[in-house]
């Protein structure tokens, strides 16, 4: 991916080449879930060092994609598990990954069960635009062919 590029929030994308911090070998995460898909997982959520982390693919020109792993506060994980808990709950835990990075199976709600439960949220008032972690420091990077 090109650095200059952008995914179309108007943050430019990390290049392979700038990635800061060490390889962490995907064995070291414990993979917990999806935050966006598309022919494969591109960004999700960890646990590394015992702690929450996002990351997100920054190269998948190669056999095995390659993830930026970035750093949370203690308050933006705190959102990222709300967000994800709420997701859960209103659309299934069809996002869930294996602390392997496998997928858990799981359940999807139908097309007219989401439309129903987002509107109830948007009606309520509690419904918040996701946060992107996309700036968050980098803290270093994995491969994996099976993300």
């Amino acid at each position: 991916m090109n650095p200059k590029a952008s995914s179309g929030d108007g943050i430019p994308e990390p290049s392979v080449k700038t990635i800061e911090g060490t390889e962490i070998k995907s064995s070291e995460l414990i993979f917990r879930w999806i935050d966006g898909y598309y022919d494969g997982i591109l960004s999700g959520f960890a646990i590394w060092r015992g702690r929450l982390c996002y990351f997100e693919i920054c190269d998948d020109t190669v056999h095995d994609r390659k993830f930026t792993v970035h750093s949370l506060s203690d308050e933006e994980a705190t959102r990222a598990i709300r967000e994800y808990e709420e997701f859960k709950a209103l659309h299934g835990d069809h996002i869930d990954l294996l602390p392997d990075g496998s997928y858990a199976g799981g359940t999807c709600h139908t097309t007219m069960e989401k439309a129903a439960a987002d509107g109830d949220a948007m009606a309520a008032g509690t419904w918040q635009p996701p946060v992107s972690f996309r700036l968050n420091p980098i803290v270093g990077w994995f491969t994996s062919a099976t993300l």
